[in-house]
């Protein structure tokens, strides 16, 4: 699992003092307003001070930033399309939040029946009620591709998450059958 993680891009400069406009890919733009630092790559050698954070739309996840290191028009054009990334530790989740990046991957268990194991998440998306998460199973389709099963992210299927056990589910019959 990487330190780093993706969690917007700058999509243009904002003002003549430097400001940016950033897109959070976060649950919220708001999440993103807790940090002090964000980076320029995957490795935390770029990194960008900030100086004043605030969400300009919520529901476009939109934020305006000014930087330490950005004090002119000029220097913020040349952030734009950037990926930003944060650092895993400074992140603070609640519990029973994660990151996507640390459940992909998992393997994913039955509840009642530790030893029976549906497949491994490979991906969750958000559907508008809430995420869902895609469980790449180890049968294959008829074209000899994977089967995947989704499986919304609600207390009636995901039971547990574990970042070293994994993820058990309680699935409704005929789920995971052909």
């Amino acid at each position: 699992m990487s330190e780093f993680i993706e969690a917007g891009k700058i999509i243009s400069a904002h003002s003549f003092k430097g400001e940016v406009k950033i897109q959070s890919w976060c649950d919220s733009a708001e999440f993103l307003t807790r940090f002090k630092v964000f980076y320029l790559d995957g490795n935390g050698e770029n990194c960008l001070n900030i100086n004043k954070i605030r969400v300009s739309n919520e529901k476009e996840k939109l934020l305006i930033v000014s930087f330490d290191e950005i004090d002119s028009e000029e220097k913020a054009v040349m952030l734009r399309n950037k990926v930003i990334y944060i650092k895993k530790q400074d992140a603070n989740l609640s519990e029973g939040t994660f990151f996507i990046s640390d459940l992909t991957g998992l393997p994913v268990f039955d509840f009642d029946d530790k030893n029976k194991k549906y497949g491994v998440l490979s991906d969750i998306f958000h559907n508008g009620a809430s995420d869902v998460y895609v469980i790449t199973t180890d049968k294959k389709d008829k074209n000899n591709k994977d089967v995947d099963v989704l499986i919304p992210n609600v207390p009636a299927f995901i039971k547990k998450i574990n970042l070293i056990d994994g993820i058990f589910i309680t699935p409704i019959e005929g789920m995971f059958d052909e």
